[in-house]
């Protein structure tokens, strides 16, 4: 088995990806692009080919370096999986084998691996799941499968005036933005920068697409929306509080389910969510489906290290309880900063 270092992932890689069924979409060779291009972070792309030369298992990583300073290297962060990829255990032993020599070499303290559990598995001490919904073969089956509630407050949103913006406005980005950078600041959360997503339209193209709503000429709020490996994901969504009783968030989930027919995807990902959260509520009202998570943390030895769920470091809390008071155009230029050194 040899294992190799790919400076820029492309088509062969994305190729394995999407013929494996556990591939996902932090596996994508564009995020190598992204994390480049938006925080100028590093990546270490590891392929493992057989003695055929054939690809036999893929494993992309960030060197990431954290708010304390410590330095890691991580799959992926910003996303929710993004592990080894491969059916073949002499590729899996020998990815994670390279994966820790290499975080030695980087003089990192650890190597996180995010993956979904195996099916049936309920990881120990977990708080957050991915929630993911398997698609009808066309829009008329899935609007009948919706239940009654979300129908109506889908069909609300159009009531109360809120119009879907047509696909090829140029102004998408910067609507679905300022929406989202006024939530983040809300919640406390840094957000990510809006290069960030330019980088991802760029790197990804007609396979991502920023859904907006608007109530006349003002945005409401919007998501984005990624077709990769069989899914279209859902890794951010964002609407005005004020405007929720709209109904804003069905409008677009409605829209982005659409699309993902219409792409053909069998699978809809609307994110990770904290167990018995508002969000994780309002997803399973869709009739989604919950998919653990397995992360993993692991000394340059290869050891076992606690797991770091997002949202429990102490300095976390504290920056969220000062963050939510600042003004947004404050958070909106010092957020991306923070956020390129918080991975989850």
């Amino acid at each position: 088995m040899r294992i190799a270092e790919i400076a820029d992932p492309g088509p062969e890689w994305d190729a394995f990806v999407e013929a494996e069924p556990a591939g996902r979409l932090g596996h994508a060779s564009a995020w190598a692009r992204v994390v480049r291009d938006a925080y100028a972070l590093r990546p270490f792309y590891l392929e493992a080919r057989n003695s055929q030369g054939a690809i036999a298992g893929v494993l992309p990583l960030v060197q990431f370096r954290g708010l304390r300073g410590g330095l890691e290297l991580v799959s992926m962060p910003f996303l929710d999986s993004g592990g080894i990829l491969t059916r073949d255990p002499d590729a899996e032993r020998a990815l994670l084998g390279a994966a820790l020599e290499l975080t030695k070499e980087q003089g990192a303290c650890a190597l996180e691996l995010r993956d979904f559990a195996a099916q049936g598995a309920e990881p120990a001490g977990q708080t957050r799941v991915d929630l993911v919904l398997a698609l009808e073969s066309d829009e008329d089956a899935q609007w009948r499968a919706l239940r009654a509630k979300v129908r109506n407050q889908t069909r609300k949103a159009e009531r109360e005036g809120l119009l879907i913006a047509p696909r090829d406005d140029t102004c998408l980005l910067a609507d679905f933005y300022r929406p989202f950078c006024r939530n983040m600041r809300d919640l406390g959360s840094p957000v990510h920068s809006e290069r960030f997503f330019a980088a991802a339209a760029e790197a990804f193209g007609e396979r991502l697409r920023f859904v907006v709503t608007r109530l006349g000429e003002k945005s409401v709020g919007g998501l984005v929306a990624i077709d990769f490996a069989g899914a279209v994901s859902v890794p951010w969504a964002s609407t005005l509080r004020e405007e929720r009783q709209r109904c804003p968030n069905n409008q677009i989930y409605w829209e982005a389910l659409r699309w993902a027919i219409e792409r053909g995807a069998g699978e809809f990902d609307f994110g990770r969510s904290p167990i018995d959260g508002g969000t994780y509520r309002f997803k399973l009202g869709w009739g989604a489906k919950e998919r653990a998570l397995a992360w993993r943390r692991l000394s340059p030895a290869g050891d076992p290290l606690a797991a770091k769920a997002a949202g429990d470091s102490a300095l976390l809390q504290r920056l969220s309880a000062i963050w939510s008071r600042l003004p947004v155009p404050i958070t909106a230029r010092l957020g991306p900063r923070l956020r390129r050194r918080i991975s989850s």
